[in-house]
Parts: structure tokens; C-alpha cells; sequence
């Protein structure tokens, strides 16, 4: 009798952590960073003993040796053009399936410095395979809409036909860690 009460509680249980496994996995939606519903990197740093002629020069000096593709953008109305406003490009490798895609990340970065502290932005992403053919398939190429189908229940079947959660998970998880190497490597250059 007791074997029976067992079979349920250890299928339930079971149940239980393989959906918890599956949730922790897309736990990157989560982690993305949103102003509204905007993917936004975005953070303040103090620098000790730095005028902020000093770390002007340093963020331009750090964009035009990070970047291999870098052109100044067209600020928006009201904003402060004193500062770093480039639209850039990075580039990383995806493996939504079996292979290892070459893909492009655009997006518009501004630094912004003070005596002692600056303020960085990375906003307007959006990223495609380096292949034109690739590009003709119809990948997705906004975290934004990506975060908002990986955070649905269920993906249906229109949509899991064009993204499954796997390639979600691949897009955002490389899309993030190349934008945080990028946000790193800022850092370090504003303390030297």
C-alpha cells in the first residue's frame, strides 16, 4: 500500500525539478536589463582623481581601439552632445544549432563624464547573422521581441516554428556576455 503512495509523491517531485531545471535555464529573460520596454545597459562608475577632460579622452581613445566598426550618431533632440554618442558594432559567435554562426551587434553607446565619474549607455541593440544568406531566413534579430516570447508560457506553434526557447536562450546568453565583456573592457580603460 505504501508503495502506491510513493509512485505519485516521487513523480510529482520529479515533475517539479525538471521544470524548475527548464525555468533556471530561461532565467536569462529575466536578467536582461529594461527601461520600459527597452533592452538598456546602463550604469554610473566613480573614478578617483580624474578631471573629466581625462576621461572624455579615455572613453575616445577606448572606442576607437575597441570597436572595429564605430561612427558617430545623430544625438536626439535635447540631448547632451558633449559626450561619446557613437552608434558601434561587435561582433560574436552564436550556435543557435549545430554550428557556430559569426553575428553582428549594433547599438548606440554614449559615455557621459564628470570630475571623477562617468556614466555609460548601451540602448538600441540589435544584431543579425554576419551571412546575408542567413540574414534572407528571417532570423530574429531584437532581444526585445526575443525577451517577450521567451517569457510566454507557451511559444505556439507560429512562433515556435520561427524560435525555439534554445535558440532563445543562445541569442540573448551570447547577445549579453559580449555587451558585458564590452562594458568591462570601458571600465577598466576609464581607470587606467
Amino acid at each position: 500500500m505504501q508503495t502506491k503512495l510513493y509512485k505519485p509523491a516521487l513523480l510529482f517531485f520529479f515533475l517539479l525539478a525538471f521544470n524548475a531545471a527548464f525555468a533556471q535555464k530561461d532565467s536569462i529573460v529575466y536578467k536582461i536589463p529594461m527601461v520600459g520596454d527597452k533592452v538598456v545597459y546602463s550604469g554610473t562608475v566613480t573614478v578617483n582623481n580624474k578631471s573629466a577632460a581625462q576621461l572624455d579622452a579615455a572613453s575616445k581613445s577606448w572606442l576607437d581601439s575597441y570597436f572595429k566598426y564605430h561612427l558617430p550618431a545623430a544625438a536626439p533632440a535635447g540631448a547632451d552632445t558633449t559626450k561619446l554618442y557613437n552608434k558601434a558594432m561587435i561582433q560574436y559567435k552564436v550556435r543557435p544549432g549545430m554550428v557556430n554562426i559569426p553575428f553582428y551587434c549594433q547599438f548606440i553607446i554614449s559615455v557621459s563624464c564628470k570630475d571623477n565619474q562617468y556614466s555609460y549607455r548601451i540602448s538600441d541593440i540589435f544584431f543579425r547573422p554576419k551571412s546575408n544568406t542567413l540574414n534572407g531566413m528571417g532570423y530574429q534579430n531584437k532581444p526585445e521581441y526575443l525577451i517577450e516570447v521567451g517569457k510566454k508560457k507557451h511559444l505556439g506553434l507560429s512562433t515556435a516554428m520561427n524560435v525555439t526557447r534554445g535558440q532563445i536562450r543562445e541569442y540573448l546568453t551570447k547577445m549579453n556576455a559580449a555587451i558585458l565583456e564590452c562594458i568591462a573592457s570601458l571600465n577598466k580603460a576609464m581607470a587606467n
